[in-house]
């Protein structure tokens, strides 16, 4: 389970529950799904920020199109990520805040929560600690 909660530049705050195996979208209405957040305007993609969870964590995937949109994924310690159009980020209990701006304008700020899990090798790992037998 994902919660997003997100500030639109309008001031509009919400927050959503993202079921597993579901996915969390912004951007403007009129493509083949209606985002779970809309906005009336142009320069936003129809599919401009989805949220999705992944095996090792929740991902942002930029869909917004034009070299003037900005989106950042934030650290804690300040540090950014920007991510480029058609790319993806993995968000981390680090970095979890995600920011998209077109042109020197803001449109949303969202920041993303989840439960605690284990890497890839950490889960690996056990797999293959249950299936020791050499300790018998």
């Amino acid at each position: 389970m994902l919660i997003v909660r997100y500030e639109l530049s309008d001031g509009t705050l919400g927050e959503d529950m993202v079921p597993a195996g579901h996915k969390w979208t912004f951007g403007r209405p009129g493509g083949e799904e209606p985002p779970t957040v809309g906005v009336d305007d142009r320069r936003v993609s129809r599919t401009a920020l989805v949220i999705r969870d992944s095996g090792p964590g929740p991902v942002v995937f930029r869909g917004q199109r034009g070299e003037t949109a900005n989106v950042a994924l934030r650290s804690l310690d300040g540090s950014v990520q920007w991510l480029d159009e058609g790319t993806a980020g993995h968000l981390t209990h680090e970095a979890r805040r995600v920011e998209m701006h077109v042109g020197i304008e803001h449109i949303i700020t969202l920041e993303v929560e989840f439960s605690d899990r284990p890497s890839v090798v950490e889960r690996q790992q056990r797999v293959s600690s249950a299936f020791d037998y050499s300790a018998e």
